[in-house]
């Protein structure tokens, strides 16, 4: 890189991060007194408009200073944006929160989103977990009379679930017994069901063992399908008015009509395929959030991504600060689920 180019660069990082903290457009006097780049504020002026003619900077008025552009914020998270830990007093006070929800999985992720709103001023969001996309731990099978049973699901995060079904014969106690010990120990439930795809102790089981099985498995699937529908937990939704940029109440009420779309914000919250994903401005594809930025993490059970937890906010927000939060938050509450909801290694 050209040495001019390395210096347009380090102007463009000095904008944005004063920017950032001020939300006020940045002028060459400014960045000559404030961030000791070592050239005059001539020379500052001029790197500004060949930035503004590369599409980084903006300037909202004919006299005011330049702003950062959607472009300039991607750039900055792709080059200059820095990861930290917590402090050590903030880490040790989330672990102490979390220690009051032991086996409680829905009050520790509403704990997740309320911390993560107090460290960033930043509106959160955070999905219930997908309880299809880890295994089971434990499958009981209870007779309850003639052909009809109890199907009881205990899941990896300890949740309970459970429902009635009519099989086409009337079973007895030691196979229903045999049944639910082979489904505790068979990871391929989250497959689609055949034959031959179980484990060799199906040849273990008799004929009458395989007819039931058969007629549980679709019964389990339907059952983990039917509450498995995707909650979302949000703190600080009004937090968005606190920004400068959404002053204007026709834009703020329009923002503010988007998050309370559960499907739209259910989708948006997808699973990054990294530890975590930054969307800004229109790359979050939603009109109504162009002027946002949306930032992801998921957590999980024995490795397996489980839900995800998002912050929302100005395209101006505080990426070094937001993306330090949600990782230490996501590796929070993974390691309290892992170490409360009985995670036992056995990854999918």
């Amino acid at each position: 890189m050209a040495k001019n180019d390395e210096r347009k660069y380090e102007i463009l990082n000095a904008i944005i991060k004063d920017y950032i903290h001020t939300a006020e457009p940045v002028g060459s006097r400014t960045l000559e007194k404030k961030y000791n780049l070592g050239i005059s504020s001539a020379t500052i002026r001029n790197e500004m408009a060949d930035l503004e003619d590369m599409g980084y900077l903006m300037q909202p008025h004919a006299s005011s200073g330049r702003i950062p552009t959607q472009k300039a914020y991607r750039f900055y998270v792709d080059r200059y944006m820095q990861v930290f830990d917590l402090p050590p007093d903030v880490s040790e006070g989330v672990r102490n929160q979390y220690e009051q929800y032991l086996g409680e999985l829905e009050a520790a992720i509403e704990k997740t989103g309320e911390i993560l709103n107090k460290l960033t001023n930043y509106t959160s969001l955070v999905t219930s977990p997908n309880i299809s996309a880890v295994n089971i731990r434990d499958v009981h099978l209870i007779h309850i009379e003639s052909e009809r049973i109890l199907i009881v699901v205990v899941t990896m995060q300890g949740m309970v679930k459970s429902a009635e079904l009519k099989l086409d014969l009337i079973p007895t106690n030691s196979q229903l017994e045999k049944v639910g010990n082979f489904l505790s120990f068979c990871k391929e439930l989250r497959n689609e069901y055949e034959m031959g795809s179980f484990s060799a102790g199906y040849d273990s089981l008799d004929r009458g063992e395989k007819r039931i099985l058969s007629q549980i498995v679709p019964a389990i699937r339907m059952l983990l399908s039917s509450t498995n529908e995707t909650k979302i937990y949000s703190n600080g939704m009004t937090e968005i008015l606190n920004h400068p940029e959404f002053q204007d109440t026709a834009k703020a009420k329009q923002i503010l009509d988007t998050l309370y779309r559960q499907e739209l914000i259910s989708m948006l919250l997808a699973a990054p395929d990294d530890d975590y994903d930054i969307k800004i401005g229109s790359e979050n594809n939603v009109n109504e959030l162009e002027d946002c930025s949306l930032i992801t993490a998921t957590y999980k059970l024995n490795g397996v991504p489980i839900g995800t937890v998002g912050l929302i906010g100005p395209t101006r927000m505080d990426y070094d600060k937001c993306v330090s939060a949600l990782n230490a938050m996501t590796n929070e509450l993974s390691k309290h689920i892992n170490n409360t909801m009985g995670g036992n290694g056995l990854d999918g």
